[in-house]
């Protein structure tokens, strides 16, 4: 890692050590602040060690037996245990973990090995859904794989921070080089889960019950004065562009989750629910919880690393499908970003650039002016079945704005 990227990643993380009661107070004057400024979130392990992921979310490309080095091994606390692959495996061996949706905040790695054998270095690869067309390198701004090293001390606990924050379900490790014939490894993942929210309760991803985990535990959001403007910052953290009700009266039904945020008071711009004012008193007597139904979108960025970029995908007729590349440029992918509530865009990436999906192929040939609102407004080859594989499809890359990832990830580059 780079001195620079150290330093920055450093800056964030101290940034983030806050409590989630120390948002905005309610108050009738408007609060000012930068996108650094939250949501809250204290960095620590995110459950290898205690248990909290489960066995069935730890697994790898092999096992050298069935009982002592098995994934599960891999965990910090599991003695003179480690996961080893087999030896015909271990030049391509990996071992992954699922940290569960919604997926978490990862900032780093706590790794171990055998004092005699351990794993000398290693890469990581992240996935939001873990299918095999999803996988992006953990990379260095010259788009070099970055090659980590887990063996400083022989047999130590060694904290490895990423260059750059992740909001990913699936973490993937794997192994590079190593001391004796195959690796031992344990580790922990670094991260925080404060301010994820979720929809609990409803029939499909748009509606639901609001629930935002804080302090290692979900919990439900008080109806108190819950309005549209709340209902809007809950679906755009979701990833929809606004909402069409705010739900009162524990619409979604009753819970025995505690109550963590009361008398919400969003503007309807916040990133996240957590940057918006709210009481967060103990004991609160609130037993109605607040509920939301989002707009569906009608274009989404797919297969990305982070919110923001991605594969373009439009829905026609109830299915999703992908953009031919030819005639993509800057001015394509910029209509795209607008509509999905960025400034615009810095790169309109070609070649399946994040990955070749499984759906039909739905435009061909766009030539946007930049005026339009949406990309389905721009013209294209409308009379002509698009021609296109999926591996010549478009993606983009947006500039900075409310939708960015669930922390800023353009003050780490």
């Amino acid at each position: 890692m780079s001195t620079c990227a150290f330093a920055s990643s450093m800056l964030l993380l101290s940034v983030l050590l806050v409590g989630l009661c120390l948002a905005h107070p309610i108050s009738n004057q408007e609060t000012q602040g930068s996108y650094l400024d939250g949501p809250a979130c204290t960095i620590g392990p995110l459950g290898m060690e205690s248990g909290a992921i489960p066995d069935g979310s730890i697994t790898a490309s092999s096992s050298y037996d069935s009982v002592s080095h098995v994934p599960q091994k891999a965990r910090l606390n599991e003695g003179n245990h480690w996961w080893i692959p087999t030896v015909a495996d271990v030049a391509d061996s990996w071992i992954q973990v699922d940290l569960g949706l919604p997926g978490p905040v990862v900032t780093g790695l706590i790794v171990q090995g055998h004092p005699g054998a351990s794993m000398q270095t290693f890469s990581v690869k992240y996935s939001s859904t873990g299918e095999s067309e999803s996988w992006h390198n953990l990379e260095n701004a010259d788009g070099d794989t970055i090659r980590f090293n887990g063996n400083v001390d022989g047999g130590e606990r060694v904290t490895v921070n990423l260059p750059e924050i992740l909001r990913t379900r699936f973490l993937r490790i794997m192994t590079l080089t190593w001391t004796n014939s195959y690796p031992y490894f344990t580790f922990e993942v670094l991260g925080c889960r404060d301010g994820i929210i979720r929809l609990a309760g409803g029939d499909d991803v748009l509606r639901g019950r609001v629930e935002i985990y804080h302090d290692g535990a979900w919990g439900a959001v008080c109806d108190t004065n819950w309005d549209i403007q709340d209902a809007t910052t809950v679906c755009r953290q979701l990833g929809f562009l606004e909402a069409s009700e705010a739900k009162i009266g524990s619409f979604y039904g009753a819970t025995e989750l505690p109550i963590v945020m009361d008398r919400v008071a969003c503007k309807g711009t916040e990133p996240y629910l957590s940057r918006c004012s709210f009481l967060c008193r103990e004991n609160n007597p609130c037993t109605s919880t607040a509920g939301v139904i989002c707009k569906p979108n009608d274009v989404r960025l797919v297969d990305g690393p982070t919110r923001g970029k991605g594969r373009v995908e439009i829905i026609v007729d109830g299915t999703w499908g992908a953009i031919c590349d030819n005639e993509w440029d800057l001015t394509d992918a910029g209509v795209v970003c607008r509509q999905l509530g960025y400034s615009g865009a810095t790169h309109a990436e070609v070649g399946a650039f994040f990955g070749q999906g499984s759906g039909p192929n739905l435009m061909d040939g766009v030539i946007c002016d930049g005026s339009e609102a949406k990309i389905t407004d721009c013209p294209s080859h409308c009379w002509d079945k698009p021609k296109c594989t999926n591996a010549e499809t478009a993606g983009v890359i947006c500039a900075k704005a409310w939708r960015d990832s669930f922390y800023a990830e353009e003050a780490l580059q």
